[in-house]
């Protein structure tokens, strides 16, 4: 737009200075002093517009000057000084790397080495904060260049008013001539016209230069807008007042053609005009394309020197840009590339600089160091507004669940990012410290011996089952064996069924039957005031049971049945034992956290920690402590299952650790028994022995005396030196045996024959 306007005002004066000169040397009197002023005034705008111009050009290009060459000088220096710093730290850092792979003999080295390379970096700080001394500077030039434009405008409001002082003056003069012209009326008429169009013009002049002094200017356009204004108005006044000298024109001319037509030849009177305008024609081609020649030069020189400018200005602003970037980190190793993916983005995003200086590994991961000042005391507020947080794990590719940290030495005005990128070693927990915070197995029968109704959880291939065996073994124990255990499994049969003992039922229709048969159990003690005995209940898949609900309706009587049971079993010395799958009691169909309050609950492994992220029965400080002793028991118990190559799911010694959720109490944690820790003859033997053996010695004899018995083998030896051991406690009987060579128990459904 500036070149636009620029060119237009240079054109425009030019021409109009030119014709006002033509018409001056083709006239008279009157009409011939008024061209003169226009081709004048005209001729004084086009060079006054130009030489302002030039001399905004020259400033322009002095100010670029001096900033290019400072520029350069300090990037030169720069460079020099920092690729010699980089160097020497690099081979400091060398040396000590060579020198690290035997510390013992080179420990002095080494920490002189350390000292010259803390030192080195000590300087290259220095260079930084100078090059920073070095870009402010710079920047006050720059500064300097804005006042020095600001200087040139108002030398330029100086010489635009001042211009129009005299043009007003040339103006004042033509008006005071009309004025005192001695003309006829007619002429006088004319006249008066022409000095109200001075007086406006004049007007104009003074309120421009009212204007101009008030104005607060930014830039050069402003000027020539005013003069460009100006101009306007003066040539409108000027076709104004030629349109009027033709009108006089062809009025003279009709009387020249009357006198003419009278005194000469009307052929004659042609040839003269035609002669006469031929030569105006000729004369006033010549001067236009002259004038045309020249201006088209100009015209041409400031483009080119327009356009040298801009690219100055282009390059100049490039290089202001890439000095105020961060310094990077060198190199294309992976510490390198996050460095600078970091700086980058506080750069582009939150025009906070970080200066790359080193780069340390650390026991998870490694840290960066960046010098800060040119954002001097930053805070955590403020690099980590918004999702910086989430965006720096992103750029850094730091481990999962972590996030990159920020530490601060405002002394050295340096930060110190570090980022997790792996685990911690794991640390070795001695078997002594892990006791302190668990229930250890030689203690797992005196602890649960008392245990009633309980509601064991873990995941598919836990070890559910086996630990329910063992827990319901460890409770008949206690009690001598005195007593009943009913056992509904509806995993019979499959390739986990780990029960060996008797079943009462092996469906999930026989799980609902069960459950009626305990709460019928429980109204019928609840009548009967006697000295009942103790009768366990086992069922297993309960969440299965509970589930299929929803495609038989008579399941919710079992789900009723499951919740009464919990809350009445304990007063007529009846236990129970609930196993499932899921430690949150919500996910179950119908049931909540408060249903399973009244029970004992044991929870399995990972279902461990998958209830304290979830309680709701203890306080927020509990959980978090019960937590961190979750993740030292699962560390311990992994390392020795590793030491051991045993597998958790498959190895029946493999350290195994449940969560033990009291009715009244904080939870405890409790080492698990092996799988098969108890047998169940071996426990319930005792208790059955007295009660069937007027009726099984007969058998037992008459069996003993037959030549059944050696066709048994045992099915652990293959021996066949085999005794009977009695009968099972079960609705249908099973014979118990008894190995003579390695000891070992089993029924007849084991036999080998």
């Amino acid at each position: 737009m500036f070149k636009h306007i620029y060119f237009g005002l240079v054109l425009g004066s030019t021409l109009l200075g030119a014709v006002g000169l033509v018409q001056s040397f083709h006239t008279q009197g009157l009409t011939q002093k008024i061209a003169g002023t226009i081709g004048i005034g005209g001729a004084a705008t086009a060079l006054t517009t130009l030489g302002l111009g030039i001399a905004y050009k020259s400033k322009e290009d002095t100010l670029e000057g001096e900033f290019k060459q400072k520029l350069e000088d300090n990037t030169k220096v720069k460079d020099r000084e920092l690729a010699g710093l980089k160097l020497q730290i690099d081979e400091l850092k060398s040396r000590i790397k060579t020198l690290e792979t035997d510390k013992d003999t080179y420990a002095k080295q080494i920490s002189e080495l350390q000292d010259k390379l803390n030192a080195k970096a000590e300087e290259y700080l220095k260079v930084v904060s100078a090059k920073d001394i070095k870009i402010k500077a710079l920047q006050d030039v720059v500064d300097a260049k804005d006042t020095r434009i600001e200087d040139f405008l108002e030398d330029c409001r100086k010489h635009t008013v001042t211009f129009f002082s005299l043009r007003y003056n040339n103006l004042d003069a033509i008006q005071k001539a009309l004025e005192k012209a001695d003309v006829s009326e007619e002429i006088r008429i004319s006249f008066d016209k022409r000095l109200r169009d001075i007086a406006e013009l004049k007007q104009d002049l003074t309120d421009a230069m009212v204007e101009i002094k008030k104005l607060n200017l930014t830039d050069f356009k402003e000027i020539l807008d005013y003069i460009f204004e100006f101009d306007n108005k003066f040539l409108n006044v000027k076709t104004r007042w030629k349109d009027g000298q033709v009108k006089n024109f062809k009025t003279e001319a009709q009387s020249l053609k009357t006198s003419l037509q009278a005194s000469i030849p009307k052929e004659d009177a042609r040839a003269r005009i035609r002669g006469a305008m031929d030569e105006v024609d000729e004369r006033i081609t010549e001067k236009y394309e002259a004038l045309l020649l020249n201006n088209n030069s100009i015209h041409s020189q400031l483009l080119d020197l327009l356009e040298q400018r801009n690219l100055v200005i282009d390059d100049l602003t490039k290089q202001v840009e890439e000095l105020s970037k961060p310094l990077q980190a060198m190199g294309l190793s992976e510490y390198a590339k996050v460095a600078n993916r970091v700086s980058g983005f506080y750069y582009e995003q939150l025009g906070y600089r970080l200066d790359f200086i080193n780069w340390v590994e650390t026991e998870t991961g490694y840290s960066i160091t960046y010098a800060t000042r040119q954002n001097n005391a930053l805070t955590n507020d403020e690099l980590m507004v918004g999702n910086a947080k989430e965006q720096l794990a992103k750029l850094t590719g730091c481990l999962q669940g972590t996030f990159p940290e920020f530490t601060y030495d405002y002394r050295n005005c340096t930060v110190i990012l570090t980022m997790v990128m792996r685990k911690p070693a794991k640390k070795e927990q001695a078997k002594g410290d892990i006791d302190k915070i668990w229930i250890p197995v030689d203690r797992f029968e005196s602890y649960v011996k008392n245990w009633e109704r309980v509601r064991i959880t873990a995941g598919s291939t836990g070890g559910k089952s086996p630990t329910a065996k063992n827990l319901a073994l460890a409770v008949m124990k206690s009690r001598k064996g005195q007593g009943e255990i009913r056992l509904y499994d509806p995993q019979d049969g499959s390739k986990k069924d780990y029960w060996d003992m008797p079943k009462s039922g092996t469906t999930h229709a026989d799980n609902v039957t069960g459950m009626e048969e305990l709460c019928d159990l429980l109204d019928q003690r609840s009548k009967s005031k006697a000295n009942h005995p103790f009768v366990l209940y086992i069922f297993d898949e309960v969440d299965s049971t509970i589930a299929q609900e929803r495609e038989n309706n008579d399941y919710y009587y079992f789900r009723d049945k499951v919740t009464y049971s919990l809350k009445q079993a304990s007063h007529q010395n009846i236990g129970a034992i609930y196993i499932g799958q899921a430690c949150d009691a919500s996910t179950i169909p119908g049931m909540s956290w408060s249903d399973w309050n009244n029970a004992i609950q044991l929870h399995i492994g990972a279902n461990a920690g998958i209830w304290l992220d979830k309680a709701k029965t203890i306080t927020s400080e509990d959980a978090t402590k019960l937590l961190e002793q979750y993740r030292k028991i699962q560390e311990f118990c992994d390392r020795k299952n590793e030491e051991l190559g045993l597998d958790i799911f498959t190895d029946p010694g493999a350290y195994r650790f449940a969560l033990a959720v009291p009715l009244t109490g904080l939870p405890k944690f409790i080492q698990l028994p092996d799988f098969d820790s108890y047998d169940y003859y071996d426990v319930m033997g005792d208790g059955t022995q007295e009660l069937i053996s007027s009726v099984i010695e007969p058998i037992q004899e008459q069996v003993t005396g037959s030549d059944a018995l050696p066709s048994v083998k045992c099915p652990k030896c293959e021996s066949t030196n085999i005794k009977m051991n009695g009968v099972t406690q079960a609705r249908t009987p099973v014979q118990k045996y008894s190995c003579k060579e390695c000891g070992h128990n089993f029924t007849a459904k084991h036999l080998i024959n």
